[in-house]
């Protein structure tokens, strides 16, 4: 049995604002457009490091982000969300929801909200 659960995109506009939701896509993808309310914690920091399903569950605690809370997670296509699920369950995290369709099939309806942080970019001296 897996640790997680498969959603989709209903699920998740459902649980906008009311479940933590996370993209595990490096910044400059998240900065460019992501699920509202979604955070980023980045599965790339995770894996590069000795224990990445130690890392990243770290990284979803410094969050606010525990073992028995709920969580959505999602990136670009959905293969790293599906590593994330998979480190965190090996972690202990039981109640996790893989958004499998992820940010492709989020924005492949204009009806879908998406955020866009402002980012600044400083200029070279």
């Amino acid at each position: 049995m897996r640790a997680y659960q498969i959603v989709d995109a209903d699920f998740v506009k459902r649980e906008i604002g009311r479940m933590p939701i996370v993209d595990v896509r490096p910044p400059l993808r998240y900065d460019t457009g992501h699920i509202p309310s979604a955070i980023n914690i980045r599965l790339d920091v995770a894996a590069a490091s000795d224990d990445p399903a130690e890392e990243l569950a770290e990284m979803f605690q410094d969050n606010g982000i525990f073992p028995d809370d709920a969580a959505i997670v999602y990136c670009q296509i959905g293969v790293h969300a599906k590593i994330a699920c998979d480190y965190l369950a090996s972690e202990g995290y039981g109640h996790l929801y893989l958004y499998a369709g992820s940010m492709n099939d989020w924005a492949s309806d204009p009806a879908r909200p998406i955020e866009r942080s402002s980012v600044m970019f400083a200029k070279a001296s």
